[in-house]
């Protein structure tokens, strides 16, 4: 009999069919619009939903060789669009965590968890280097330093204050503060009062995802890909067809039941968790690519670190990042002050179909280095795309991974409130052994934070 509380009601957050498309999206990987088989299976062991890092993170790690644990299981990958169309084809592609958000964090939740905080995203940078070399994977993965730059004196005094205070915590130890002197050589940033150095890579996030998920259906022949597969609602049954818990999946080319579903689906989750509504929120951002022109070629010496720019205006938070890439171009994201007080514009929304007219009106990327950089004032550099994308933020500010809280057999891994990058393909794994093993969130054995365990008292907090 099914549940009292019925999941399957129309999915009020489904992704919208035409997207802008982003500068990761313009040399498509053959799976990008695929399926495994002409028609859904109508059962599968696990059932992801979601083809973004999260969802393959999690096909790939139950797809590796474990021949304690049998025969690999059969996974059914459901995308409503294209493989990694969503947030992770549409963010930076660069992994680290900015000082602004960890002083926060210490703020609030106080050095230890900030010490975990700090050593998870770590770890992530290392996952993603492991991955990359021992997969042979071609995503333009860099081991790199990232500048957290402060351009405003009021922004750039109290982060002085603050180092002050962090010295010798051990999550400080693998940053660097460069005060006025040299933060301006240092950066190249116009008018940087002071900057922070900090470990960081960066990478193509859809050649990364693509080439990740080639390699498991490589080896999982019962890896089951399905792009364009919207999902409209789930249904969870208490007792299924053999007394046990159950999910049917309904889409529009029919429903599948499964033991396990593994819900990658970030700021989409609560279209189909309604549990999560006010829990894990979407939200609307921007991007864009800068180039030079052809004819100009790569502007030198070449840019090598990543960025977050703290520009400090009216006492708003006004930053954004940037990720050089190695061929001379630059991706830009941000400029949200331009817009943030049109809320119905960006918050609760999952409309990625639309820029927004604050950005390109005022041509907010336009000139974008020559303003900022030193040595780029010739560059000629252009805006080559603009871009927008849909983001997840949660009410507490850490993601929610692990089993959804009174329903056996379903799993969650969603709300990475803009740092998706640095969050989820290390708690991908972590889900993956839960669905594989059984187990519950505290006995996974990967250097995941405890608080990022999905719980009712998150959910209702």
């Amino acid at each position: 009999m099914s549940s009292a509380n019925d999941q399957s009601a129309t999915n009020s957050y489904l992704p919208v069919p035409n997207p802008t498309t982003p500068y990761w999206r313009t040399d498509l990987h053959h799976l990008d619009s695929h399926r495994s088989t002409k028609d859904l299976p109508s059962h599968s062991d696990v059932v992801i939903i979601g083809a973004g890092i999260s969802g393959v993170s999690v096909a790939y790690h139950l797809s590796q060789d474990d021949s304690d644990e049998g025969s690999k299981p059969s996974i059914l990958l459901l995308e409503a669009r294209q493989v990694c169309s969503g947030a992770t084809g549409r963010n930076g592609g660069h992994v680290k965590v900015k000082t602004t958000s960890i002083l926060k964090v210490l703020e609030k939740e106080g050095p230890e968890i900030v010490d975990d905080f700090v050593a998870y995203v770590g770890a992530q940078i290392d996952a993603y280097q492991d991955v990359v070399e021992r997969e042979g994977l071609d995503c333009e993965f860099e081991l790199r330093r990232s500048y957290d730059v402060y351009a405003n004196e009021k922004e750039a005094t109290a982060l002085r204050e603050a180092w002050k205070k962090v010295s010798g915590q051990l999550w400080a130890s693998s940053r660097q503060l460069i005060d006025t002197d040299f933060a301006e050589n240092v950066s190249s940033i116009k008018g940087a009062k002071v900057a922070v150095s900090s470990p960081a890579c960066s990478l193509w996030p859809y050649k990364f995802v693509t080439q990740l998920l080639a390699r498991a259906m490589e080896r999982n022949p019962g890896l089951n890909l399905q792009t364009e597969t919207p999902v409209f609602g789930v249904e969870y049954v208490e007792q299924g067809e053999d007394g046990q818990p159950e999910t049917i999946i309904r889409t529009p080319r029919g429903s599948v039941r499964a033991k396990k579903v593994v819900f990658a689906t970030n700021a989409y989750t609560a279209g189909l968790l309604p549990q999560y509504k006010g829990v894990i929120t979407p939200y609307k951002g921007t991007a864009s690519h800068l180039a030079p022109p052809p004819e100009k070629g790569p502007v030198f010496p070449h840019l090598s670190h990543t960025y977050n720019l703290e520009f400090g205006l009216d006492d708003r938070e006004t930053v954004d990042y940037l990720n050089p890439r190695p061929d001379g171009g630059i991706v830009v994201g941000g400029g949200k002050w331009l817009y943030e007080k049109d809320c119905h514009l960006w918050h609760d929304t999952v409309d990625d179909s639309t820029t927004f007219d604050a950005i390109t009106d005022e041509k907010y990327f336009e000139g974008y280095m020559q303003r900022n950089f030193r040595g780029w004032e010739d560059s000629g550099t252009e805006v080559d795309k603009i871009w927008t994308g849909i983001m997840g933020s949660t009410t507490d500010e850490f993601p929610h991974g692990g089993e959804v809280p009174g329903r056996k057999g379903q799993w969650v891994i969603a709300g990475f409130n803009g740092g998706g990058m640095a969050l989820s393909f290390l708690l991908g794994k972590s889900v993956a052994q839960m669905v594989r093993h059984g187990i519950p969130f505290e006995q996974i054995d990967l250097i995941v934070p405890r608080f990022f365990k999905t719980t009712e008292a998150r959910l209702s907090a």
